[in-house]
């Protein structure tokens, strides 16, 4: 498990940019991504709170982002695949994204803790 400085990486120029969907609603954090065939690339879905989450029904594997209240990635999943559980007992809310290489967990990490720096500022 590697954690992410917030504070340091955000100085550091963006490899890639996320447009985080907030759920935070019971609704919307029980639909989720349920239905969906895909997700849009650069698209995240943002489960706040949320420690866990479940991929029964669907279509596609995830890529699972854990974050901490102070907003720190704590923990990554590169390829949920369907029909599986992830639980992380720090996180606070969870970042869903496309399933992506394991190459690329660094880099969209930090476009996850830029995202939602972004979106506890707005």
């Amino acid at each position: 498990m590697k954690c992410f400085d917030l504070n340091r990486d955000l100085t550091q120029p963006p490899e890639c940019e996320l447009t985080l969907v907030r759920a935070d609603t019971m609704f919307t954090r029980l639909l989720g991504l349920l239905g969906k065939r895909a997700m849009a690339p650069g698209q995240a879905l943002l489960l706040k709170p949320c420690f866990a989450v479940h991929t029964v029904g669907m279509r596609f594997s995830l890529g699972v982002f854990f974050i901490d209240k102070k907003g720190v990635v704590v923990k990554t999943i590169a390829r949920l695949k369907p029909n599986r559980v992830a639980v992380c007992w720090r996180a606070t809310a969870v970042v869903e994204t496309a399933a992506f290489a394991n190459e690329q967990t660094e880099a969209l990490s930090l476009a996850v803790m830029r995202a939602i720096a972004q979106t506890q500022l707005s």
